[in-house]
């Protein structure tokens, strides 16, 4: 059960990863934070309950234990990126990772010296009745493994501290519109259920620590941790299915990022430093958001066969929480279907106009972005409640008739 909680967590830890990468996207701190928990979890319970030392031994293999010490700064940044609306990585949150880098490469040299160093720890893992008296000294360089228990609990517990501060300064008034409160009220019960939740999962992390050094019964330790192991998965796949339950929370908090404008040749290395600031999400931002999106339009982006709302972001210049949050909540359509929508137009312009008439109706659909016929098929029929070919048909009809009035009129 312990194994396939933590594959499951991985595996849609992974897909939140994949299907939130793009344009200053605070999901990526979180699709990491939970992806590296549920790793580091699963690796523990395989040192606990496996009795294989080829699969320990390869567990041991993979220098990812270092990534304990990238959860807390992830959670942080992520944090951060919603509370303050931009998931810029600067130069000075390098320093977060200073200990996640020493610890990293002090593993790393124990991983590079051969197969055989690790299969005496798995053997060592598997034939001492107890943890505490554990001779792999030389698993880190750097960090020794008891230092490393009290040092992770230090730094998760100081990241806690720091997110719970931020949390508490906020006063979330950030959106003027109805829905922009109401949507803002959702990520704020998110941030503290996250943050109550991570809070619970570093204790139960705590604990197994601190009873794999005090029990003197491996046998004893194991039929607790399995229960603390559990709860933990339990809580992470809790976080993932809120994520699935409420969609919106991905978007983050709605608010406007206005680029100042550059006055002539003045050099104010304040104004340099804040090109954007922020503001409410008002009727202002959303037209420009619309001027945006139809000077795009007008360039027929929407044509290219992998137009996506992470090309539309880089492209126009704004986050993508905001675009799909504009998407879905104002304009009430997906971009998805904005998009085909503008290219069955387009396709519906082509045709009235007669243009390119040499060209099959699949060959349209290419040229109006679609990848395949039947894609196109359903969505123009979607869109005008006929097949294409249909349609074509009423038009043809059409001009004929009205060929037909006008020679009868002369």
């Amino acid at each position: 059960m312990i194994l396939s909680l933590g594959l499951l967590g991985i595996f849609l830890s992974a897909l939140l990863i994949f299907y939130n990468k793009g344009y200053r996207s605070a999901n990526i701190y979180l699709g990491l934070f939970l992806f590296f928990f549920n790793f580091i979890i699963l690796s523990h319970s395989i040192y606990l309950n496996n009795q294989s030392k080829e699969v320990i031994s390869f567990v041991l293999s993979i220098p990812i234990n270092a990534t304990v010490y990238a959860i807390g700064p992830l959670a942080l940044l992520y944090v951060r990126s919603i509370l303050n609306d931009n998931a810029k990585f600067s130069s000075y949150d390098w320093l977060h990772f200073i200990i996640f880098a020493i610890f990293f490469v002090g593993r790393l040299l124990f991983n590079l010296s051969g197969w055989d160093n690790e299969y005496k720890v798995a053997d060592d893992i598997l034939n001492h009745s107890s943890w505490k008296d554990l001779s792999y000294k030389n698993i880190n360089q750097f960090i020794p493994i008891r230092i490393n228990y009290v040092l992770k609990s230090v730094h998760l517990s100081l990241y806690l501290i720091a997110i719970w501060v931020m949390l508490l300064k906020e006063n979330f008034n950030k959106s003027a519109l109805d829905n922009g409160k109401y949507h803002t009220n959702i990520v704020k019960k998110w941030l503290y259920f996250f943050t109550i939740i991570i809070t619970l999962l570093v204790v139960f992390l705590v604990i197994i620590g601190y009873l794999i050094f005090t029990m003197e019964d491996k046998n004893s330790f194991q039929k607790q941790g399995n229960i603390l192991f559990s709860l933990i998965f339990i809580g992470l796949l809790v976080l993932i299915i809120g994520l699935i339950l409420f969609p919106q929370i991905l978007y983050g908090i709605p608010m406007e990022k206005l680029v100042l404008e550059e006055l002539g040749n003045v050099k104010n290395e304040y104004n340099k430093d804040r090109i954007l600031e922020s503001h409410s999400y008002s009727e202002d931002y959303m037209k420009k958001i619309r001027l945006l999106l139809e000077n795009w339009s007008k360039l027929n982006k929407f044509l290219d066969i992998d137009s996506s709302v992470y090309g539309l972001s880089k492209d126009i210049n704004l986050p993508v929480h905001h675009i799909t949050y504009f998407f879905n909540h104002i304009n009430n359509e997906k971009y998805i279907d904005w998009r085909n929508r503008m290219r069955i137009e387009y396709a519906i312009g082509i045709i009235n106009n007669q243009e390119e008439t040499d060209k099959t109706l699949e060959t349209l659909g290419k040229v109006c972005g679609f990848r395949s016929y039947s894609a196109f098929m359903q969505n123009f029929k979607q869109c005008t409640g006929k097949l294409p070919y249909e349609y074509i048909k009423e038009i043809k009809q059409k001009r004929i008739s009205n060929n037909e009035t006008k020679e009868q009129d002369l």
